[in-house]
């Protein structure tokens, strides 16, 4: 597990992929590890697309980790999904705290419900997020795609959508990564980027993907390359 200090209040780690296959790799290494998001907002500790890392001291360092934050905050623990295939840990980050805690619940787009391998406690309409914390729809993608604007670090986070290429550079996913049907090509076609346009448009300096390298400086800059350049993998 790889742990980065982003900024005081905001850390990303990197677990290895729980579904890596050779096929994935790249001279990079870009396939082997994916990432989750940790943020303390007054209202709130933040979890973005949580996953327990496999092996068992990693997973022990995890869990002391978070426990010892959650109890120092002595906050609710929002779990926010990101996308239909980032259920992930939320599960098991829910059923950690759901005792000692005064608030713990997982939220995700309300597109994914019933298809997400977590349970909802709630959804992005049905729940008013902290201050500073938004959620933006990425249509075109996979179902219940979204993005999130951590305004106080001038931070974004994807889910899938975006996808760290090293160097301070990031590149938008495919067409084959949103939903394999002619009509999911056409929503990719016509909404996908405009949507991106609009987590450019928040102004983030920080841009905290998934998959690849986090870009740390000048990040309005790399998601409006990426929007004029072709996608990841072309």
């Amino acid at each position: 597990m790889d742990v980065s200090k982003i900024r005081d209040g905001l850390w990303r780690y990197a677990v290895p992929h729980p579904e890596w296959k050779p096929e994935f790799d790249r001279p990079d290494g870009w396939g082997r590890t994916v990432g989750a998001v940790y943020a303390e907002y007054p209202e709130a500790v933040v979890l973005i697309d949580p996953l327990v890392p496999a092996a068992a001291e990693d997973r022990a360092r995890f869990w002391r980790a978070l426990d010892r934050d959650v109890a120092r905050l002595a906050r609710p623990v929002l779990v926010l999904v990101g996308s239909v295939d980032h259920g992930r840990s939320a599960d098991a980050v829910a059923e950690r705290y759901r005792e000692s805690v005064r608030g713990v619940r997982v939220v995700g787009d309300a597109a994914i419900r019933d298809a997400v391998s977590c349970e909802l406690h709630a959804t992005f309409d049905e729940v008013t997020l902290p201050g500073g914390l938004r959620a933006l729809p990425i249509h075109g993608m996979s179902p219940g795609e979204t993005a999130f604007v951590l305004d106080p670090w001038h931070a974004a986070v994807f889910a899938d959508a975006v996808i760290g290429a090293g160097s301070g550079k990031v590149r938008v996913a495919p067409p084959s990564w949103g939903v394999k049907t002619p009509a999911g090509r056409a929503l990719y076609e016509r909404e996908f980027r405009p949507a991106i346009s609009k987590v450019a448009a928040a102004g983030p300096a920080i841009l905290l993907p998934s998959h690849g390298d986090p870009v740390l400086t000048d990040g309005t800059a790399a998601l409006q390359d990426a929007l004029a350049s072709s996608p990841w993998g072309d």
